[in-house]
């Protein structure tokens, strides 16, 4: 089946103003995190962001968001819902279930039983079809830096699928807190991203720590 692309702009999600990219509807994204505090930043930020227009869902094997940290950027959590999932055939499931036009997240994704690329084409299909934006992330210290291509391929078996390829660190000197990212696939609104971006983070960092 063909169709036009809509030429009306869809709700686009960020987790702070100055991130290098967004993500409209319909969207895929893989999210390496080098340290634990790029991944709190990250998250906890696009999900308080997100809350403001529609539930969000965190799914993962054992699944937990903090709503104590997350109160501390907004105050409505009423839309947060997570859940367990772990394996690929189960968020499928879990995508099924999920209003249409939401935010997902699915961590840590690679230790979820059963992946392949067969199911991640489905994957792929609902992300399309509901016009979710889902977010795949993991998080790891082993990472072979020289070889971030492979790395992707590694972790998300079929990086070709996802709109949007980023690795996220943090690193600080004397109090002050910077969000080091490498994005080697963006949107095409957001080509030019591609690359590497250092960004200051001390005011998104403060509230969480």
């Amino acid at each position: 089946m063909f169709f036009k692309p809509a030429e009306l702009q869809s709700r686009e999600v960020k987790p702070f103003e100055g991130f290098p990219f967004g993500l409209a509807e319909g969207s895929l994204a893989g999210v390496i995190f080098t340290d634990e505090l790029a991944e709190t930043v990250f998250l906890y930020h696009l999900v308080a962001n997100a809350l403001k227009d529609g539930p969000v869902y965190h799914v993962g094997p054992g699944a937990s968001f903090s709503v104590k940290v997350l109160k501390r950027l907004t105050e409505d959590v009423s839309n947060l819902y997570t859940g367990n999932v772990y394996s690929l055939e189960e968020l499928v499931q879990a995508l099924n279930l999920v209003e249409d036009g939401s935010l997902v997240v699915a961590s840590p994704f690679p230790t979820l039983l059963n992946r392949s690329a067969e199911t991640l084409v489905e994957v792929r299909k609902l992300v399309d079809g509901k016009g979710l934006v889902l977010v795949l992330g993991h998080s790891t210290i082993d990472l072979n830096e020289l070889d971030l291509p492979g790395e992707f391929r590694r972790f998300f078996d079929v990086p070709e699928l996802f709109e949007a390829l980023a690795v996220l660190r943090t690193s600080s000197y004397r109090g002050h807190h910077r969000l080091n990212a490498t994005v080697l696939r963006a949107p095409p609104e957001y080509v030019s991203a591609v690359g590497d971006h250092s960004i200051p983070v001390d005011s998104l960092v403060k509230p969480l720590l």
